[in-house]
């Protein structure tokens, strides 16, 4: 792990349109599909950390430690965080069981990885563990840059415009993760996958010095870094519960109703939202019946109706011309591309 200091620091800036004023954000929870798909024998996993240097490496980053400003020992818990964070995704879902290894198995104790396990270990720790599958932590490294710049802010005081000058400090967290499964029918490797994490800490203060001291130690950063690049990990292997935000139109005036509709949908009366909006898709003002018609659509979404969904956003879409609902159909087509690799990632026979 090291640590650099420089004094440069960009910000990022999220800026928020709100159109009209007219839209509301609405979600629910779903079941995504994982980004790779596991041989469907694979139900049960261990993770097993892989990260410990042998003797020799394990001298050689001490000596490197000491000539770059790494923080001994930052990555070791850093990858014993990053481990955790997948276990918590995997089993926060519903396809695997978790076991954690007892024993930590030797490999680089860099970013770099090891040459793959040997299949009489693979097929050991799958009888040992009664799981089907390897998931090893194989490969870790991270990198701190800690950045400080003067910033400038302004605020009214008494009717007064007061010129407030402050600095920003910003610790940025870059690990490199290298993961390896192996399948315990046979020992293959099923995926590989070095990634590449991001996490940026920032705090400020009167002086340089203040908001440097204000940010988090090291090792901390890196094991928070670190939680989220398992969890990340996690999302890529397994289905995870994620949530998926919508729009819908809160008024169309003069209607009262467009707005009584959305209360009920906000509060998660979809059925009697979707009556509302039915009844006026056929309003004579074109601007009730093709915002009726998208809210509609939305609605048959949120009761898992995905057929009827697209039915009500072709119609606002092709009778209308409205593009919101032309969008709407792209992201619902989407949905059902992921709902069909999801029943094929769930299916639990081989």
């Amino acid at each position: 792990m090291k640590v650099t200091t420089v004094a440069t620091f960009t910000i990022i800036t999220f800026c928020f349109l709100l159109l009209s004023g007219c839209k509301t954000t609405v979600s629910y929870t779903g079941l995504r599909p994982a980004d790779v798909t596991l041989p469907s024998n694979v139900k049960s996993v261990l993770l097993l950390n892989r990260y410990k240097p042998t003797k020799q490496n394990k001298w050689l980053n001490i000596v490197e430690g000491i000539f770059t400003g790494e923080i001994l020992f930052a990555d070791k818990r850093g990858v014993d965080q990053t481990l955790a964070g997948l276990q918590s995704r995997l089993q926060s879902g519903p396809k695997f069981t978790v076991s954690i290894a007892n024993e930590i198995f030797e490999g680089t104790g860099t970013g770099m990885f090891p040459p793959p396990l040997q299949l009489a270990d693979i097929d050991r720790l799958c009888k040992t563990y009664n799981v089907d599958a390897v998931i090893a932590l194989e490969a870790f490294d991270s990198d701190i840059k800690i950045t400080t710049e003067p910033r400038q802010r302004k605020r009214t005081e008494n009717g007064k415009e007061i010129i407030e000058n402050y600095f920003l400090a910003s610790e940025n967290v870059r690990i490199n993760v290298g993961w390896r499964i192996y399948n315990g029918a046979g020992g293959a490797v099923i995926d590989q996958h070095q990634m590449y994490s991001t996490e940026i800490f920032t705090r400020e203060g009167q002086t340089a010095e203040i908001a440097r001291r204000g940010l988090l130690f090291p090792a901390d950063a890196i094991m928070r870094t670190g939680l989220n690049a398992g969890d990340s990990y996690g999302v890529r292997i397994a289905p995870s519960w994620v949530r998926y935000t919508r729009e819908i139109y809160g008024r169309a005036a003069p209607n009262k109703n467009m707005k009584i509709a959305k209360r009920m949908a906000v509060r998660g009366d979809w059925q009697q939202a979707a009556e509302i909006w039915q009844k006026f898709s056929n309003h004579p003002r074109q601007k009730v019946a093709k915002r009726a018609m998208y809210n509609r659509a939305v609605a048959a979404e949120m009761l898992g109706k995905y057929d009827e969904a697209l039915e009500w956003a072709r119609k606002a879409a092709d009778t209308y011309g409205l593009r919101n609902a032309n969008r709407y159909i792209f992201m619902l087509n989407a949905r059902l591309s992921e709902l069909q690799r999801l029943d094929h990632q769930m299916e639990t026979t081989p």
